[in-house]
């Protein structure tokens, strides 16, 4: 009889251990940078011409960066050393996003991690979901489904890994906004 207990017991500690060496997989969100081109002076302009010519002149204009917390500052300092703010201004020529829904991400370790893009409809928000080994992870990004699929991968934060930089760009209230969330991509 006690032989019969041996082998479920022997089975149950082999299954614990197994679940705990199976590698897992983490994001984490880092920051985020938010920059705006308004148009909001536009309801003080009473003439058509000078209205065209403002809207014209905004068009040009870069976003500004805005909005952010202390926190935030290494972020800053990490866009400038890539080129994409200068002088509390967005570059937008210098970030080059990718589009795909589906994409595969290759961490400093050569690990692969499938990630696939889509638009809940429960939440009414884009999502993105990354798959390793039998471990994925969903993340709502909070961003809206109607905007354009814009990311990149960028080592944002120093040592050699690359970050999702994902880019929650529209236009709301007088201006174009355009909103940077990281988010970190780690196993175990």
């Amino acid at each position: 009889m006690k032989k019969f207990y041996k082998i479920p017991a022997a089975i149950f500690i082999a299954a614990v251990l197994f679940s705990c060496n199976q590698k897992k997989i983490e994001v984490t969100f880092i920051g985020e940078i938010r920059a705006r081109r308004t148009f909001a002076n536009i309801q003080f302009i009473k003439d058509e011409k000078a209205q065209d010519k403002y809207i014209a002149e905004q068009e040009r204009s870069k976003p500004q960066v805005y909005d952010f917390s202390p926190k935030d500052s290494v972020l800053i300092k990490q866009f400038q050393k890539l080129g994409l703010i200068e002088n509390e201004e967005y570059q937008e020529k210098n970030f080059k996003p990718l589009t795909e829904k589906d994409v595969n991400f290759g961490d400093s370790a050569n690990r692969i991690y499938p990630i696939k893009f889509y638009d809940d409809m429960v939440t009414g928000t884009t999502h993105f979901k990354i798959f390793f080994f039998k471990d994925s992870i969903d993340f709502d990004t909070e961003a809206s489904p109607l905007q354009d699929l814009n990311y990149a991968f960028l080592d944002v934060i120093p040592g050699g890994n690359k970050e999702l930089v994902f880019l929650d760009d529209y236009y709301i209230m007088n201006g174009y906004n355009f909103d940077f969330k990281v988010y970190a991509i780690k196993s175990n």
